[in-house]
Order: structure tokens, then C-alpha cells, then sequence
């Protein structure tokens, strides 16, 4: 449950609306009160009991979930997806939309509440004389802004982060508590880095000699296109030479491992747990699904998906969907498993003389054609 401060009916039809190409219930008695003031968005969960109020909005998730028919509360705005049945003979300020998922972020958005630290820098903030800090930036206390440092107008730097000597925000940017920026990195606009994140520590990389591990400078740094999201605990490595490079509006779980040189495109979405080796490509619209490993080196193309716990040791077309390890196109993969699973089958077969037809035999039989 999130509770804000209010927004009326009709503001949120119009803008599920236009962000989520939602639209009211078909005639019947499914208008709302538009002058409605709705303040808590809820579980749908809460509308299969009694208790829901008027100022409530809910979303149904799913077409299955709107299958066991219409809740046993009225919120004055409940969410369904396009077509559910019962849609325009309840009497709830009733939406329909085509993603209904996309209605809960349009939603959610509207009743996030913001806990910010006070406009300004905290007296216990550590500013550079040199830094520039531009309109409407708040700076929590402990927070250290380095020499040069550049920070765009409605930054928000929160208790205990590092912004290195010359590090760049863009406008709008968010950095949650003890977040690090190791000089050399640059922020577009409204990057969000959540807390404990590294950005920009040396990548991993040593030159063998007689006297053991030589260590190789990294001397690049790492940008983060507009609207990028990093999750809690996770690292992002510096470039050797290059930068290391994430494109707009790409989203990073919690506790991912990007090394040194990685190229994101935009529009990505890599689950927790991913660790991508240095100098791998990943195009654009890709999803990596949680503790995805990814080889140095590899390309994944535009529009690829990786199933979870899959170690991709080479490149992946675009569009293609792949699965395991090492990671291969998951039709592969699916058949793969299916004819493991038919081997303790087989064994029994040829124990008992059926699936073969004596020695250097030929297999015979259905056993034979599913080996």
C-alpha cells in the first residue's frame, strides 16, 4: 500500500490514458466520480475483501487474475486488462487498459513518496571550493563533492556519497547513500545510482611476468547515458584505455559486476546477480535474466534475451533467445534437457535387452528413435 497526498479521479484516467494507452469501461456502470480524491494505491489483493475505501486504486495484473471475477470492495479506481468480461457492469470507476503493468508504473509513480534531504549542503557535507553545484542540488550530510566536480541543477546527493575530483551530473541525477563516483565518471540526466554502487573503480587486469601479476592502469573512465538506473552493491568498472559505456534509459539490477571496456546499448534491462567480463558488447533492448555470466569479449545483439543462470561463452545474434551452459539457443536447450531426462529410460531399456538388439546392434524400436 502507498499513500500520497491525493490526485482526483479524472487526473489519473488522463494519464493512464496517454502513458498507458488505457480507456474507461464500456457503457454501463462502470463511470467513476471525477472529482474523486484518491489517495492510496493497493494491493488488488485488498479489493477481494471487504475493507477497500473510496479513496483507493487498485490494478488487476493479469487476465487470469480478472478471471475469478470482480472484487468484493469498490475502489473509486481499479485497473483491469482490455477485454476482462465483467468490466462494464461493475460499478467501480473501472479502466481498461492493454498493459496493465504499465498502468501500476504510470500509477505508482504518481503516489511515490520523496525523502529528500534539505535544499542546500548539509554543514557536515564536504564541498570543493571548486566544485559547481548548480540550482536546487540538496547535499546530505557526509557526503564529499571533490575538486571540479560538475553537478547539474536538481541533483540529489545523499548521506556519505563520493563524487570524485571532476566527476559530471547531469541535471536531475539521484545518488543514494554511500554511492561512490571515482573521477572520471560522467552522469547524463537522471541517473539514478541506489546505494553502496561503485562507479568507476579499476577494472581487473594484470600483465603475467616473472615477478608475478603486473597490474594494468585503467585510464578510462565510465558514462552513463540519460535515465539509467543502477541498483544497490553493484559495480561498474572503469575502461583501460576507452570507456566503459551504458546507454540511455538501460536498467541494472542489484549486485552486478560490469568490468572494464563493456559496451550497453539503450534500453536494457540486466537482472541481479550478472557479471559481464571486460570488453563484452551488449546491444540494445537485450534482457539478461539474474546471474546471467557473460565472457569477455562476446557480443550479444539488439533485442536478445539470456535466460537466467545461462553463461554465454559466444556471441548471440540479434533477437535470438538463448539458455544454459554454456549458453546455446534455448529451442537447443530445451531439447537437450528432454533427452537427458529419456537416458535413465534408455538404461532400463537396454538392461533389459529392448533397446538395442545384442552387441554392435543397431538401436531399435522407439528407444531408437528418441536416442
Amino acid at each position: 500500500m502507498v499513500e500520497g497526498t491525493g490526485h482526483t479521479y479524472a487526473e489519473l484516467v488522463e494519464e493512464l490514458g496517454a502513458l498507458a494507452g488505457a480507456t474507461k469501461a464500456p457503457a454501463g456502470r462502470g463511470t467513476g466520480n471525477a472529482g474523486a480524491l484518491i489517495t492510496r494505491l493497493v494491493d488488488a489483493s485488498a479489493t477481494r475483501r471487504p475493507g477497500a475505501e473510496l479513496g483507493d486504486a487498485a490494478c488487476v495484473m493479469s487476465k487470469e487474475a480478472a478471471a475469478a471475477g470482480p472484487p468484493a470492495s469498490r475502489p473509486a479506481l481499479l485497473v483491469v486488462p482490455s477485454g476482462t468480461g465483467w468490466a462494464a457492469d461493475h460499478g467501480v470507476g473501472l479502466v481498461e487498459a492493454p498493459d496493465a503493468r504499465l498502468a501500476l508504473a504510470v500509477l505508482s509513480a504518481r503516489f511515490a513518496r520523496e525523502h529528500l534531504p534539505a535544499a542546500g549542503s548539509h554543514p557536515l557535507a564536504c564541498v570543493h571550493e571548486s566544485a559547481s553545484v548548480g540550482e536546487g542540488v540538496r547535499i546530505a550530510a557526509g557526503a564529499v563533492i571533490g575538486a571540479g566536480a560538475e553537478l547539474g541543477a536538481g541533483c540529489v546527493i545523499e548521506a556519505g556519497a563520493v563524487v570524485g575530483e571532476g566527476v559530471r551530473l547531469g541535471a536531475g541525477c539521484r545518488l543514494y547513500p554511500n554511492v561512490t563516483l571515482y573521477s572520471g565518471t560522467v552522469l547524463g540526466q537522471r541517473v539514478v545510482v541506489h546505494a553502496g554502487s561503485v562507479i568507476g573503480a579499476d577494472g581487473f587486469g594484470y600483465a603475467a611476468s616473472r615477478r608475478g601479476a603486473v597490474k594494468v592502469h585503467h585510464l578510462g573512465g565510465v558514462v552513463l547515458g540519460d535515465d539509467v538506473e543502477i541498483g544497490a552493491n553493484t559495480c561498474l568498472d572503469r575502461g583501460t584505455l576507452l570507456d566503459t559505456v551504458v546507454g540511455a534509459r538501460t536498467k541494472i539490477d542489484n549486485h552486478c559486476q560490469i568490468g572494464h571496456n563493456v559496451v550497453i546499448g539503450s534500453d536494457t534491462l540486466i537482472a541481479g546477480m550478472t557479471g559481464i567480463a571486460g570488453s563484452a558488447s551488449i546491444g540494445s533492448g537485450v534482457i539478461l535474466g539474474g546471474y546471467v555470466a557473460v565472457s569477455d569479449h562476446v557480443s550479444i545483439g539488439d533485442g536478445a534475451r539470456v535466460a537466467g543462470r545461462s553463461g554465454v561463452t559466444k556471441d548471440v545474434p540479434p533477437g535470438a533467445t538463448w539458455a544454459g551452459f554454456p549458453a546455446r539457443p534455448h529451442r537447443e536447450f530445451v531439447r537437450e534437457l528432454y533427452l537427458l531426462g529419456k537416458l535413465e529410460e534408455l538404461w532400463h531399456l537396454a538392461r533389459a535387452g529392448k533397446a538395442f538388439g545384442g552387441a554392435g546392434g543397431r538401436p531399435s524400436g522407439d528407444a531408437g528413435k528418441d536416442a
